[in-house]
């Protein structure tokens, strides 16, 4: 049967499995701006190569992500021991969304070199987007709670 505390324990190990394949992915960075490199033949602002730019992009996202994870892991923490409605969480929320963000900026800017880097850039900031709304709603939870346990 499904219950709260196996959806919990998935996300734990969803979160802990992309921790890993982000930490992997520092190593081949180099090898796939070289595949991406060959196979892009699209248009863009700037001419030359998409090497450096790329390599450059992947390496400042994967950092981003590894923020972005480290954060989504804090909160999965604190939800797993009852604390949901407390700052921190809204903190970490607000992380995440910065991280989303700034990669889609990265994104925008390796847009320059090819426009199909747009998309994936449209996609982050509006997943930055949508944590923020989260956030938000999240920043008024705390609030309400922390109204509630005074009057109580």
């Amino acid at each position: 049967m499904w219950n709260k505390t196996r959806s919990l324990m998935l996300s734990r190990i969803l979160a802990a499995a992309f921790s890993a394949f982000l930490v992997m992915l520092a190593f081949f960075v180099p090898f796939i701006a070289e595949w991406l490199t060959e196979v892009s033949d699209g248009l863009g602002l700037i001419g030359g190569s998409l090497y450096l730019p790329s390599m450059v992009v992947m390496y400042i996202c994967d950092a981003l992500g590894i923020w972005a994870i480290v954060e989504l892991h804090i909160l999965l923490h604190n939800i797993t021991n009852g604390r949901i409605f407390v700052p921190q969480n809204t903190a970490c929320l607000r992380g995440i969304s910065w991280a989303c963000m700034l990669a889609g900026c990265a994104f925008a800017v390796l847009g320059l070199w090819r426009f199909l880097s747009i998309m994936p850039a449209f996609a982050a900031v509006m997943f930055g987007l949508v944590m923020r709304v989260l956030k938000n709603v999240f920043e008024e939870a705390v609030e309400i709670k922390s109204e509630n346990d005074f009057t109580i």
